[in-house]
């Protein structure tokens, strides 16, 4: 990987230095119009124009060439080392996701001796092993803050890297399959923020959902719109109620009506 990208910085420097080129069909068009111009202003046109022009072809035919080949290199390159990437990044969240396999397992092995304590100072009042295991725990939390660390900086190459904050900071880094409203309050903002401690590491150990994504595209599919489901009650009409006006009805006859007289 480290060849292919050595070999993409320099491609892609080649390509800056070269800057833009003229197409030769408008370089050998420059040519015409300047003998046209210099023979306008009093000049005469040029011999050998044909030669003149078809050098300039041939010059910008080659720059355009040059062009045309960095850019398939650059492109190339780049698709080549994404492809790198994403394998290398594939065997590193696995390797990643079993490290927390192994990690949580001692976790839940010492989380057994707390009693339940939540604090330092429950530990305390539960007594026997329950304070070493809180500060065996709190010791722990850094090991869990390397792995999703690692985990971050495994994925950011393979996306958005302000996406993947956001997806960090929805929580989803750390449960597969989260919802928001089956965490404890206290529990979800540690997860969210980063700033684990001993509740939020216990209860990662113990929800069985704990989770390394195998790619981005797996993180990605992790945040979406919860089912709302169909209401219970009555589903109510908002459509704007129309009311109808009836027509007047027609006079009805007296028999004192007299039919008009036409003056002739």
């Amino acid at each position: 990987m480290a060849h292919a990208e050595a070999q993409l910085s320099s491609l892609e420097a080649r390509k800056r230095e070269l800057g833009d080129v003229l197409s030769p069909d408008l370089a050998r068009r420059k040519v015409f119009d300047e003998a046209v111009s210099a023979m306008n202003a009093g000049g005469s046109f040029p011999d050998g124009i044909g030669a003149i022009a078809a050098r300039a072809y041939l010059d910008a035919l080659v720059g355009e060439s040059e062009a045309l080949a960095l850019r398939v290199g650059v492109d190339s390159l780049r698709s080549h080392l994404r492809c790198m990437r994403e394998t290398e990044a594939e065997a590193a969240l696995e390797a990643l996701g079993k490290r927390l396999v192994d990690f949580l397992s001692e976790v839940r092995k010492v989380a057994a001796d707390l009693k339940g304590a939540r604090s330092a100072d429950e530990a305390i009042q539960a007594g026997g092993r329950a304070p070493a295991a809180w500060k065996t725990l709190t010791d722990m939390v850094g090991r869990l803050r390397a792995i999703r660390e690692a985990q971050f900086d495994t994925l950011r190459p393979l996306g958005d890297g302000q996406r993947l904050q956001q997806l960090r900071d929805a929580g989803h880094f750390e449960l597969a399959g989260l919802r928001h409203d089956e965490v404890p309050a206290d529990i979800l903002t540690a997860l969210q923020s980063g700033y684990y401690d001993v509740p939020s590491l216990v209860y990662l150990a113990n929800s069985g959902s704990a989770w390394v994504p195998s790619s981005y595209e797996a993180l990605e599919d992790e945040d979406v719109m919860p089912d709302v489901g169909i209401p219970d009650g009555p589903v109510r009409d908002l459509n704007p109620a129309v009311t109808s006006i009836p027509e007047p009805p027609a006079p009805k006859p007296t028999g004192a009506e007299r039919a008009p007289v036409l003056q002739h």
